[in-house]
């Protein structure tokens, strides 16, 4: 008999392998992409997809507008599609990131086929996983990165290689050197190790009904794919939320069976603490991810912070993974969902 999760839980622990292999490809990819007018003569810089890369988009929006004096901002493929008047900038010059795991979104390329219309002398790239998809011979510039391809429906391994993908665009994108992205993979394997059964066992207990995923900044968008995947995997109750934002009326909710779980920054980690300190004394149970040493699993490396973040999905990943399991569910197949949204 297979194990509940197979596919998802070997999707998830090979990751470090799979950021090495998506960071040669960029890598490779490096001289057409610093060179190309995508990069230096877009006017605005829009990030866009579905589901796990629409949240993806929305992280990589914002530490884009931090490298970055252009305009840049994520918006979901579908508003592209169906609005593409209030989505895409009028006599300007843009460039659409498109991100998408498998190339076969019927509103991704949808998207691309309004912009192509409303924007003739914009550019689009596109960071994909299949090199048999539409999608892949769609942009202007096609990064392929087939070590994100998946045999389980929920987004894990994909995810984060095309946040690789991502991160390697925008260091192009701001004249920064891509072997700041090498250490990554050492670090992400390094965690995993010291944490992962750790997370084993906060996702098997059957204490905790409810989940609050917290991220400022850039990492709202991780916060909400944490929050995806604990839905789909596991069908429990997870909301994602700004740090400072739950205060203002979300943490009404939190009681002795939450779990409110903070992905942690160097920047901004004395208000981040503060916020889940008033959580404990409100009688919820807290857990703090990130690269300062008053985190609860944490790291320490002298990566930029915008870099940081990555190394925090696998941890959240495997504490959705144990709770679907725990709870007799199997990740890589989860209820009503497909692979992929053809319409």
């Amino acid at each position: 008999m297979t194990p509940l999760g197979m596919h998802t839980w070997n999707e998830l622990c090979s990751q470090p392998d799979a950021w090495r292999a998506a960071l040669d490809v960029v890598i490779g990819h490096a001289p057409i992409i610093a060179s190309h007018r995508a990069l230096s003569q877009a006017s605005h810089i829009i990030w866009s997809g579905c589901g796990s890369p629409y949240y993806l988009a929305f992280a990589a929006a914002r530490i884009t507008q931090q490298q970055d004096s252009r305009p840049c901002y994520a918006v979901p493929a579908s508003e592209l599609w169906l609005n593409p008047t209030a989505s895409i900038p009028r006599d300007a010059t843009p460039t659409l990131i498109l991100l998408s795991r498998s190339g076969s979104t019927t509103e991704v390329l949808r998207a691309a086929a309004q912009f192509r219309q409303h924007a003739p002398h914009g550019h689009i790239i596109v960071i994909t996983c299949y090199a048999d998809r539409p999608l892949a011979s769609v942009g202007d510039i096609n990064i392929i990165l087939p070590s994100g391809q998946e045999q389980s429906l929920a987004q894990t391994r994909a995810f984060t290689v095309m946040q690789m993908g991502a991160l390697g665009v925008i260091w192009m994108l701001s004249g920064r050197s891509l072997t700041e992205l090498s250490s990554l993979p050492d670090i992400a394997a390094d965690v995993m190790q010291r944490y992962q059964s750790q997370c084993l066992e906060i996702g098997n207990n059957p204490h905790y009904q409810s989940f609050y995923f917290l991220g400022s900044g850039y990492r709202y968008g991780l916060a909400s794919e944490a929050s995806l995947k604990m839905k789909e995997m596991s069908l429990s109750i997870s909301e994602p939320f700004h740090h400072m934002e739950f205060r203002h009326g979300p943490q009404s909710m939190v009681d002795a069976h939450t779990l409110v779980i903070g992905i942690g920054s160097k920047v901004m980690q004395a208000t981040e603490q503060a916020v889940l300190a008033d959580m404990r004394k409100l009688g919820g149970q807290t857990l703090a991810i990130g690269p300062t040493s008053d985190c609860d699993m944490h790291w320490d490396s002298a990566i930029d912070d915008a870099l940081q973040g990555i190394i925090a999905l696998p941890l959240l990943q495997t504490i959705a993974y144990a709770r679907a399991t725990s709870r007799g569910l199997d990740p890589d197949n989860p209820h009503n969902l497909n692979a992929v949204v053809v319409l």
